[in-house]
């Protein structure tokens, strides 16, 4: 998958990118940067993005993933959390009523700069479990993409899948635990350009577990949704290494 602006029209490319899939003609899903200045959809007046599910502003939003405040002008106030929120797990629930799932961003000294989130996977049995984007280093000239797009890659992160019983509770400054198997799967991989590419945004590849399905469909909704919090967060300059403060508060002082 990847991250494209979407040049449509001038309220389009204020408010929105286009995910795609290999290329960018093949426009799947609507993106939609949602400001805050109103109280519209579930992040209120928290800042963040709406995958919609469609390629226009009148689908249904199907993820969020952002800060949800419910007051104007809460933002100055309190350190936000950053939210994704993700259909609910039981089918009988109505899809529209969106549950939080929390991405712990933060900082290892075995890994450097890390997104955790922890989440049911699985398409009968449904067991909870927790995963990891972990930045990795950028090879020099690699592409975004094994075709080659011309695109050079500036970051690139690796999302990780921990080992079952593995504790969350465990500190962003500490190391996490080794992963299944005495080290974690890889099961997707983003690759971001700069900040200042403003066509292709980022590249979204899964891999292994992730790439299979066996995780389900609700695991690749939060791992394309988590893809665009990292993104959201290095544009706001709010990601661990982008300044001293966590990428979690509002203001990055």
């Amino acid at each position: 998958m990847n991250l494209h602006a979407n040049y449509s029209g001038v309220l389009n490319t204020i408010k929105s990118h286009k995910l795609c899939g290999a290329s960018e003609s093949d426009f799947l899903y609507l993106v939609e940067y949602h400001i805050g200045y109103t109280r519209r959809g579930p992040l209120n007046f928290g800042r963040g993005y709406y995958l919609r599910n469609g390629t226009t502003f009148k689908d249904d939003i199907l993820t969020a993933t952002g800060q949800d405040f419910r007051f104007p002008l809460l933002v100055s106030f309190v350190n936000p959390v950053t939210i994704v929120k993700i259909p609910p797990l039981e089918t009988a629930e109505n899809p529209r009523d969106l549950v939080d799932e929390v991405l712990d961003a933060g900082t290892t000294q075995e890994h450097g700069v890390t997104f955790r989130f922890s989440i049911e996977v699985g398409v009968k049995e449904m067991q909870r479990e927790t995963f990891e984007w972990r930045r990795a280093a950028a090879s020099s000239g690699r592409q975004d993409n094994e075709e080659g797009t011309g695109h050079k890659v500036k970051s690139l992160y690796t999302l990780h899948r921990l080992a079952h019983g593995y504790t969350a509770a465990s500190t962003s400054t500490s190391p996490p635990s080794s992963g299944v198997a005495g080290a974690p799967d890889v099961v997707a991989m983003l690759a971001f350009n700069s900040v200042l590419s403003f066509t292709h945004l980022f590249t979204l590849e899964l891999k292994g577990a992730g790439l299979t399905g066996e995780l389900g469909d609700r695991w690749t909704l939060t791992a394309v949704t988590t893809a665009l919090t990292i993104h959201l967060l290095r544009q706001l300059g709010k990601t661990p290494g982008a300044s001293a403060g966590s990428p979690q508060k509002s203001n990055g002082k």
